[in-house]
């Protein structure tokens, strides 16, 4: 194969759009600052826009907003301990923000895995988070807060 075929079929296998990681699969809740979401709330302006309005009237900094998002266990090598959404926040008694992403995690080569295994835990090195989709609610839907 000639140089330039195995980099068209590189640039195919790189470009192909990796399907989202099911981050349900991990099985454990972590707990967060509203401020340690500030990368992903960034990603779609009317989300920023809405949480901003709802510090402002909650009386709060980022700081003080608590969160839970899906946990990465002990046994992720390189990414235990990290939190990636789905995410809940804690604004006041009755409002409440749920934050769900496609999350993408990866390993150094670049190849996605799409749900929890022994090869994911051993290899993966990243995680990426995108297109973010919200909505508010006036109680805790996870049941971790009360």
């Amino acid at each position: 194969m000639t140089r330039t075929a195995t980099i068209i079929l590189a640039l195919i296998f790189l470009l192909q759009p990796a399907l989202a990681f099911d981050t349900r699969k991990l099985g454990q809740w972590g707990s967060l600052d509203l401020s340690d979401l500030d990368e992903l709330i960034g990603k779609a302006p009317k989300l920023r826009a809405e949480v901003d309005a709802a510090l402002a009237q909650a009386k709060k900094t980022a700081e003080q907003v608590k969160c839970v998002g899906q946990r990465f266990p002990g046994p992720w090598k390189e990414l235990g301990g990290y939190r990636v959404a789905p995410y809940t926040c804690w604004f006041a008694d009755d409002k409440w923000l749920n934050i769900s992403a496609d999350v993408k995690v990866i390993d150094k080569r670049g190849h996605a895995f799409t749900e929890p295994s022994d090869r994911a835990m051993k290899r993966a090195v990243k995680f990426i988070e995108g297109r973010p989709s919200w909505n508010w609610t006036e109680k805790d839907p996870t049941g971790v807060f009360n």
